[in-house]
């Protein structure tokens, strides 16, 4: 009979969050502690079949949202009466603000009430940061940090780039940070027309797929189609950074209100804005191989107050420089490379933008940068060394392996 540890895992997704806070982390828990531990990924286990459970130690399980939340709840007092050990991970705040794109679907699926129960229900929690943290122990006093983390060996985190004339500076992020976005208004036609002689704005994972969503009145959806491009949160990006395409030329604004999927204007190289389609998941970091500095925006709210610092790690595993809101994840390990007074700080790891300073702070920035590329360097320098031993995936395994074998013999 095996003594290994046997772990269900069970993600939310496949090609999202799920497979980086649950599929990669035990991909390789199964990778390089194979000896000790089984793992298992289902991602769509039988909660009725109670008994079925009873041949795991540990069920791992991502956010604890499901259609049926009584079945799944039901599983998570059998797995508590039977000595099975029960993990929530969970990287997002369940409360969503007003401006979020999923604010009225969650209010009227009890997201949030739904959410909780499960932390409370749960024998121990897991999460990004230690700000997150703290305001899961308000339902659960037994949370640990495990923060998102990559595999260097992974072509994709190359610090290779891709050969360019211009400062490439750049925007990776998905379709929910309109808000976010808001913060950049107005960086682009301050900009001189000297500075944008030298730079390139890049929007990396332009996407044009999904349905818009219908709702009623009372909150309750009400139906769904096809999204048109111009109803893209991806349009409202694109308008943004451009100035409203003013920084395009006539043929290449022309070009791009075409939306060819995927296909990339010839002369894009010699443009003051570059779209970039989006890619596989396995290969959506090879967007930094176009950026040399990256913009991290964030709005000041709860929500975002939580969420993890993957930009700083994304951009120290590929030599990308950051600059980032003065916010919440972006506080964790950063440190500004200019000093109060305008002073350089050789340890700098990437540039802060206090938030109240919104677009003024960003342009400044920009020209800096422009004017002392060498900057770049620092930064990037500075941020490989926050990053490549604390968030390389291959150090969170061995400390989730351990703790892991602690909570089985408590």
């Amino acid at each position: 009979m095996s003594d290994k540890i046997k772990v269900l895992v069970v993600p939310s997704d496949k090609f999202g969050v799920g497979l980086y806070r649950s599929v990669s982390p035990h991909t390789q828990l199964d990778k390089l502690y194979g000896d000790e531990f089984d793992v298992e990924i289902n991602y769509q286990p039988n909660w009725t079949d109670l008994q079925s459970f009873n041949k795991y130690d540990i069920v791992h399980v991502h956010k604890g949202l499901f259609e049926n939340i009584n079945l799944f709840w039901n599983a998570l007092d059998y797995f508590k009466k039977n000595n099975i050990v029960s993990i929530i991970d969970i990287d997002d705040n369940w409360e969503v603000g007003p401006s979020h794109p999923l604010y009225h679907q969650n209010k009227s699926m009890h997201v949030a009430e739904k959410i909780i129960e499960s932390l409370k229900r749960a024998d121990y929690i897991t999460t990004t940061t230690e700000i997150f943290a703290n305001k899961i122990k308000k339902y659960n006093k037994n949370v640990f940090v495990f923060p998102n983390s990559v595999d260097p060996d992974e072509s994709q985190y190359s610090s290779e780039k891709n050969p360019s004339d211009r400062i490439r500076f750049g925007f990776v992020m998905g379709s929910s940070h309109e808000k976010d976005m808001e913060q950049f208004k107005g960086v682009v036609n301050a900009l001189p027309k000297d500075i944008l002689d030298k730079i390139q704005i890049v929007l990396c994972g332009y996407d044009l797929r999904g349905t818009m969503t219908m709702m009623n009145p009372d909150g309750t959806i009400k139906g769904q189609r096809p999204i048109k491009p111009e109803e893209s949160v991806w349009f409202s990006y694109e308008k943004n950074v451009t100035d409203n395409y003013s920084i395009c030329s006539p043929e290449y604004k022309e070009f791009l209100l075409k939306f060819l999927k995927g296909v990339q204007w010839p002369m894009a190289d010699k443009e003051a804005y570059r779209r970039e389609w989006t890619k596989d998941v396995k290969d959506f970091a090879t967007h930094y191989r176009n950026i040399d500095v990256l913009f991290a925006p964030l709005e000041c709210n709860s929500f975002n107050e939580v969420k993890s610092e993957l930009k700083f790690i994304e951009g120290g595993f590929t030599r990308t420089a950051v600059i980032a809101t003065h916010f919440g994840p972006y506080t964790i390990g950063s440190k500004s490379i200019f000093k109060k007074g305008g002073e350089i700080d050789p340890e700098g790891n990437c540039i802060l933008v206090e938030p109240e300073k919104k677009h003024k702070a960003w342009g400044q920035a920009i020209k800096k940068i422009v004017e002392h590329p060498e900057y770049i360097k620092i930064m990037t320098d500075n941020m490989y060394e926050t990053v490549k031993d604390k968030y390389n995936i291959k150090n969170v395994t061995k400390t989730r392996a351990e703790w892991y074998k602690s909570i089985i013999k408590k």
